[in-house]
């Protein structure tokens, strides 16, 4: 009932005043952490969003957003969603929310109302192209963009080594949560820990790692930790790519395949980490991680060239580039 009545109020605004404004879907702050560096090389499109958690957030860091339905001449958006605003008038460009596929995509039929969808290398373009989508184009990842070159954090002298902890959602059969959220407080005392989880990772693991002591929840952008950590401690999550883009080492659980297992990504991430079955594993890798950050430095720079078009921080340019091609009107 919904995609007729949209489609039905939006030809008639479109014949009342043509359709002109372009929009920016924001779904959750990680969205709006990719398009930023995307946004300042086109003129200013208006954020809207339908959840009600990332209204509040906007308009607590005072970001003017609307609220859902509204009625563009395009919507961008880090997202498969083009159902949000369901008329075929609708331009619908779309980016990635996540470096790479780490988790097997979703059916090429939901690709088909983009005129252009985004994808973060070549390679995965290619996996897009093999399903049967046919609007893609490589556009990099912009949200990466701040963080490049990668900087070197120097140590303190006599301080704990910093590891970061990060899981998928445990629903997805791809995470290793279980095998550490146990046994996490035992190396508090001897390393400094934060923890960064995908959104929809159990609320009571969440709450249990608010209240755990002597760790660092991260409730905000895990970017923001990666370059100050010395040892990475990963399952099967896209912030792998992320991790990988920064060359920091990584030890990852060995996760049976699951429903959406990648059996591509699988190889990679085995081939770029130190791979434990258990927790007794955990020490002596982590040691010999602290030890030998390059070991695994060579295959780290060739998933890069697998995960990435570019790292040259450039990404968010050449992402305007391409909206510019289709919406000219927000060149600057």
């Amino acid at each position: 009932l919904l995609k007729p009545l949209y489609s039905a109020v939006w030809h008639v605004l479109n014949i009342l005043k043509k359709r002109d404004a372009t929009v920016f879907y924001c779904h959750t702050l990680v969205d709006l952490e990719i398009w930023q560096p995307v946004q300042k090389h086109l003129k200013n499109i208006s954020i809207v969003t339908d959840k009600a958690d990332t209204w509040r957030y906007l308009k607590a860091k005072g970001i003017h957003a609307r609220r859902l339905p509204v009625y563009p001449k395009a919507v961008i958006m880090c997202r498969v969603s083009p159902h949000k605003f369901p008329c075929n008038g609708v331009i619908k460009i779309g980016m990635m929310h996540g470096a790479y596929h780490f988790k097997r995509r979703t059916s090429s039929k939901n690709y088909r109302p983009f005129s252009l969808y985004m994808f973060s290398s070549q390679k995965d373009l290619d996996n897009a192209i093999e399903i049967g989508v046919r609007c893609g184009e490589v556009g990099g990842y912009p949200k990466l963009d701040p963080y490049l070159p990668p900087k070197n954090v120097p140590k303190k002298p006599g301080a704990k080594p910093k590891l970061l902890f990060t899981a998928t959602y445990d629903s997805s059969g791809m995470s290793g949560i279980e095998r550490w959220i146990e046994r996490l407080p035992e190396l508090a005392g001897i390393y400094q820990i934060a923890v960064s989880v995908h959104p929809w990772t159990n609320p009571d693991y969440i709450r249990r790692l608010r209240e755990m002591e002597g760790i660092t929840f991260i409730e905000d952008n895990p970017l923001n930790y990666i370059p100050d950590m010395e040892v990475c401690i990963v399952d099967t999550s896209s912030i792998i790519a992320e991790i990988c883009a920064l060359d920091k080492p990584m030890i990852s659980w060995h996760i049976p395949a699951a429903r959406r297992s990648v059996v591509e990504v699988y190889d990679i991430i085995a081939d770029i980490s130190i791979q434990i079955e258990s927790f007794e594993d955990l020490m002596p890798a982590i040691e010999r991680a602290l030890e030998h950050p390059d070991e695994h430095a060579l295959q780290r720079q060739k998933a890069n060239a697998i995960f990435f078009d570019a790292l040259d921080g450039r990404a968010g340019k050449r992402v305007a580039r391409h909206i510019t091609k289709l919406l000219p009107e927000l060149s600057i």
